[in-house]
């Protein structure tokens, strides 16, 4: 074990890595030595080998496993220096580091409450968590997962999560495209779709995605009177 408990950063070998889209990749690593952390929570990370001493932020896409896997879900923006690197340049057997967890859009554990998820594009990182941990015990919650972006392609994990919609019967999963008028599914911002079902007074909220994604759904949320206790929230930049 590392002589420090809290060590600065963790290193983590690149296991597996998909390009979905030509700007978002999927990939999985394992941290050198058990990395502790609730699903929902989000790190820095540096790509030492490309981008020396930049770090960037990027949510966990799964539930702690005993076999220390992280799952993590990136797109490429314009000038995104660290992004660009984790989507076009690394390659299983890479090293990257991971600095400690952080973030509180995590489960209650005690609320008996159905769930609504909100994603925008690569905010699917930590709902998708959040499902995994749920997955685990949730016999009882309703969980309601809406997953926005502009067009299908844009929809890069929608397979994983429709199997996992088969596989539970709890949960449901609303697709949606703003600007793909032949996609079958939900057309328009997810932030207005999320209005067209419900009502969800009595829910926990939970929304991932772009800022402007976020802040719109937070409004929608607040004309809908569900209450802000209620509802955590994470907005990412891309870079």
């Amino acid at each position: 074990p590392p002589a420090h408990p809290n060590p600065p950063f963790w290193e983590a070998v690149v296991l597996t890595h998909e390009r979905r889209t030509p700007d978002i990749a999927v990939f999985t690593c394992r941290p050198e030595y058990p990395f502790t952390y609730r699903a929902g929570q989000y790190v820095s990370v540096e790509v030492p080998r490309y981008q020396p001493r930049l770090w960037r932020t990027y949510s966990i896409a799964n539930a702690p496993t005993e076999e220390n896997v992280l799952e993590f879900h990136v797109r490429a923006h314009g000038a995104g220096w660290v992004s660009g690197a984790l989507v076009r340049r690394i390659q299983p057997g890479d090293v990257i580091r991971i600095a400690a967890p952080m973030g509180s859009m995590t489960l209650d554990p005690t609320s008996t409450r159905d769930v609504v998820c909100v994603a925008g594009g690569t905010g699917l990182a930590p709902i998708k968590a959040i499902i995994g941990e749920l997955a685990r015990y949730n016999r009882t919650r309703w969980v309601h997962v809406f997953f926005g972006a502009r067009t299908r392609d844009e929809l890069y994990d929608l397979e994983a999560l429709n199997a996992l919609a088969a596989q539970y019967p709890w949960l449901t999963v609303v697709p949606a495209c703003s600007e793909d008028p032949d996609f079958a599914g939900e057309q328009g911002l997810v932030s207005d779709v999320v209005a067209r079902y419900g009502p969800w007074h009595e829910h926990d909220f939970f929304v991932a995605g772009s800022s402007a994604m976020v802040k719109a759904t937070l409004r929608t949320l607040s004309e809908l009177q569900v209450p802000s206790i209620r509802v955590k929230y994470d907005a990412f930049t891309d870079s």
